[in-house]
């Protein structure tokens, strides 16, 4: 697939969109503002709306003579006054800093850094050093596009994701593990029950540490920006996901026909003791498996892990190791070429577009032919 070129400068490789006109930045275009991807003169405009609003919300208001006096904050009980310090940041007082401008060595708060060429620095040194009219050199690496792009160059860390990542799944064993030694059930509230307890773990943890730097949908890529497009694209890698995926089937059974015994383990792990499957049943798991599923997995693995995995590995090691947890966590030997192509897939949408919708629909449309075109053919037989 060709890359675009820059709208600006037609002469580079384009590797990231402005989040705001949608134009096609190279390197050398590209103004950082909250981990997000801005043209020069967008990025003005998001700074001055930003500054308008700071000064808006703490501009001085006439004392009021019915206003009871403020009485001065307690200290908190049960833990030294100590605790609750933290360096702030010099422009919004009362905001944890987070870093120190790279040129004046002020302490700022992740609303105020603005990120270019690796570097951190605050507003008015950006403005002062950086404005649109004198953009910085860019390397030739950078100008043939071999660098990663910055479009989602996440604030946040590794390492927790990856920490957590086998939180809901441990959950999830332990309340199949209840249910299996309980009453018979049916299949639809078993598979909501842990479904929801699944999802809900690991949205909360994503959105939790996400929100500490800017709005978290934003942030993971749920926009409504260029959502045509991204629709239409998301339908073709869903396509072109599930026929890999049906390909590298026929590759597993060969390379790991000696592991059914494992497959058949791993299956099981999740089998609670279930009723006779109604209609019913089929609605509620056609649910989950083409609506809920691909929407909180795409959150999670492509919006929250994905993009501090491209800072640290780059696009391609990120997406192999991406694809392949992705792949790892649905507990099947036989599925395991064919998931981890089909989270390669994914990232590459996203890392593409850039909006989650995309990924999003190509994974429901993979899930909606591989659920149900078994249930024609059984119903046709």
């Amino acid at each position: 697939m060709q890359r675009p070129y820059c709208d600006v400068h037609p002469e580079n490789v384009a590797i990231a969109r402005c989040v705001n006109c949608g134009k096609y930045l190279c390197p050398n275009c590209i103004v950082e503002v909250m981990a997000r991807a801005y043209c020069g003169s967008c990025a003005d405009h998001e700074m001055q709306r930003r500054q308008a609003e700071y000064q808006e919300r703490n501009a001085p208001r006439e004392p009021s003579w019915d206003a009871a006096p403020a009485s001065p904050p307690a200290a908190p009980a049960g833990g030294p006054v100590g605790a609750t310090v933290f360096a702030a940041c010099a422009f919004h007082p009362g905001v944890r800093a987070i870093t120190r401008c790279s040129k004046c060595g002020l302490l700022i708060c992740s609303g105020c850094q603005r990120l270019i060429g690796g570097r951190r620095f605050c507003g008015a040194c950006y403005q002062s050093a950086f404005a649109p009219a004198a953009r910085m050199p860019v390397s030739p690496a950078l100008a043939i596009g071999k660098a990663p792009p910055s479009l989602a160059a996440a604030p946040w860390k590794l390492w927790p994701g990856l920490a957590f990542l086998p939180v809901p799944f441990i959950l999830s064993g332990i309340m199949s593990y209840m249910m299996r030694r309980g009453d018979e059930v049916s299949a639809g509230a078993a598979q909501l029950l842990l479904s929801l307890l699944l999802y809900s773990s690991a949205l909360f943890f994503a959105f939790l540490t996400v929100s500490r730097y800017g709005a978290a949908r934003e942030e993971m890529g749920l926009t409504g920006k260029n959502l045509p497009s991204s629709i239409g694209l998301g339908i073709l890698g869903g396509t072109l996901a599930f026929w890999m995926a049906s390909a590298a089937a026929f590759l597993s059974f060969a390379i790991f026909q000696n592991l059914e015994s494992v497959e058949k383990w791993l299956q099981g792990f999740y089998d609670v003791n279930v009723k006779d499957v109604t209609g019913t049943d089929l609605l509620i798991v056609g649910f989950i498996i083409v609506i809920a599923a691909p929407i909180c997995e795409e959150i999670f693995f492509r919006g929250y892990l994905y993009p501090p995995m491209r800072n640290r590995f780059g696009v391609w090691g990120a997406a192999l190791l991406n694809g392949f947890l992705f792949s790892a966590v649905h507990f099947s030997v036989f599925g395991l070429i064919g998931r981890t192509l089909a989270g390669i897939v994914f990232c590459m949408l996203y890392e593409y577009n850039d909006n989650l919708w995309s990924p999003i629909t190509a994974h429901a449309l993979n899930n909606f032919v591989a659920f149900f075109l078994p249930l024609v053919y059984l119903a046709t037989k």
